[in-house]
């Protein structure tokens, strides 16, 4: 399966890059960099996580981080707040599960994402 995956992607010469063009165009306040995240904010949005969700692939369940939420919660405003002020994403972040769904007569691929967080979160 993961050969036919891989079939319907192209090699790409990696040396060089195209330069890239400027993607925000709004007011300086409205960067992502200016956003106000605390250890309130990320202990509530663990508190409405669905517990029926499986885990990503760190293995962390939603149970988990809520009973934990209290004592994360610092810790993961101030990672927030580094990645969103220094642009730099962490490379787990883009990582995902790719998993073939039979949907019908075809199979279509199904992304998986590799943590809980997602922009509602933010």
């Amino acid at each position: 399966m993961n050969a036919f995956f891989a079939s319907v992607f192209t090699k790409e010469n990696t040396d060089h890059f195209p330069a890239v063009k400027q993607q925000f165009y709004g007011e300086e306040y409205d960067r992502l960099c200016n956003f106000n995240i605390t250890a309130d904010i990320i202990k509530s949005k663990l508190g409405k996580l669905k517990m029926n969700k499986a885990p990503g692939v760190d293995s962390i369940g939603s149970k988990m981080l809520l009973e934990l939420s209290k004592e994360i919660s610092g810790t993961v405003a101030e990672r927030f707040i580094k990645y969103l002020s220094s642009g730099d994403v962490p490379n787990d972040w883009k990582l995902a599960n790719v998993t073939a769904i039979l949907k019908g007569e075809e199979i279509k691929p199904f992304k998986l994402p590799t943590c809980q967080f997602d922009s509602e979160f933010i």
